[in-house]
């Protein structure tokens, strides 16, 4: 397939350990065969994929000293939308003092602009980012995560018994969103608990302060329960739950721009769920015909008490139809699609790569290497 490129790996954590690397490129590369190395500034690569939390003015230098060199530049977070002065400023100098920056910045936002006009391929993870996006490149690919294996449709008893069980999982630092929310677990706290699941701490000043998870969750005016995420556990959570929520504030823009994966990831486990109108999570449930976005605290209250009083069948059914959209649409297959179109665009014009094999046999090589992966549910 791609074995004559050099590729080279810019990791989100060292031992691939971060969600980005287990659900984005070296979870592509595994399921078709492509050979990578974890990308040092001292060699020379055909292809190099860099996310924007790495260390993005030392190889600004390598692209400098190696303009050959193809850069697929990911983004698959809102970070244009960041425009405090901790971000523009303070990110820049501390990442440089914590040594996560080759050179200091006074913007690290204007270090990030530079890469979407550098690179000759951007990866984000909405349409809305994707467009905003092609103002600074023409070459901009849409790629959310590979959700699929990781999140297992397990539910099998869709009634409630005793107070409904409202969901959330995520990374801490999206925490602060729920205490926007207060009137909301206020008014259903009499018919609903809340499970959260996350890390202990979450970084508060990028990675200069922690906070405690349980300082947030102390003042949320419903019964909380801390789960420590864990990824087998998380299962088994999630099939204990009635409904999943993600309520983000619409005041705080780089949330507000989040990507669709986390909806899909509920989507994937069988768990109906409610969230916010954002442009990603909007796109997503009026695909799917998913009447579930709630825009006021109102509608929050009302859709959580329709969902509290629906039939067990009508739950399942409204699971079901959604788990089967995300299959269809957001599958693993359809993510090597992805990603395979992006090696043929980022090869059209590069002398260094022979011709391209056309996607669909490598990705029907693909599916009968690993013997049609990916078998639907009975229902599906």
């Amino acid at each position: 397939m791609y074995n004559d490129l050099k590729i080279g790996y810019v990791p989100y954590a060292a031992d691939l350990s971060h969600p980005d690397d287990r659900r984005r490129f070296p979870y592509f590369a595994k399921r078709n065969g492509i050979t990578y190395e974890i990308a040092n500034a001292h060699k020379t690569y055909d292809v190099v994929l860099l996310p924007a939390p790495a260390d993005l003015s030392k190889w600004l230098l390598y692209k400098q000293r190696n303009p050959r060199t193809k850069f697929i530049f990911e983004m698959v977070d809102s970070l244009i939308y960041q425009s405090d002065a901790f971000n523009k400023i303070f990110k820049g100098v501390g990442r440089f003092v914590i040594g996560k920056e080759t050179l200091p910045s006074m913007d690290h936002k204007k270090l990030l602009m530079k890469w979407l006009t550098k690179a000759d391929v951007v990866m984000c993870s909405s349409s809305k980012l994707k467009y905003e996006v092609e103002k600074w490149n023409r070459n901009v690919v849409l790629s959310l995560d590979y959700l699929q294996h990781e999140y297992k449709f397990l539910k099998e008893d869709y009634s409630v018994s005793g107070k409904m069980k409202l969901v959330w999982e995520g990374q801490g630092v999206v925490l602060p969103h729920f205490l926007h929310f207060k009137d909301v677990f206020k008014q259903v706290s009499s018919f609903c608990e809340l499970h959260i699941i996350t890390s202990e701490k979450y970084p508060k000043y990028g990675k200069f302060v922690n906070k405690n998870v349980e300082t947030v969750l102390n003042r949320l005016p419903i019964k909380t329960t801390f789960h420590k995420w864990d990824i087998y556990n998380n299962r088994n959570i999630f099939s204990s739950a009635d409904c999943a929520i993600i309520p983000l504030n619409k005041n705080d823009v780089y949330g507000w721009h989040k990507p669709g994966n986390k909806l899909l990831s509920f989507w994937f486990s069988g768990l109906p769920t409610l969230t916010s109108d954002t442009p990603a999570y909007s796109e997503l449930a009026n695909k799917a015909n998913s009447n579930t976005l709630c825009s006021t605290t109102e509608e929050w209250i009302a859709k959580i008490r329709m969902m509290r009083d629906m039939k067990a069948e009508e739950r399942e059914s409204l699971a079901k139809s959604n788990f089967r959209f995300a299959q269809r649409l957001f599958s693993d297959e359809k993510h090597d699609l992805a990603w395979l179109n992006m090696f043929e665009n980022i090869s059209s014009n590069a002398e260094i790569i022979t011709p391209v094999i056309h996607r669909e046999r490598l990705l029907r090589e693909s599916l009968w290497r690993k013997g049609n992966l990916g078998q639907n549910p009975s229902f599906a």
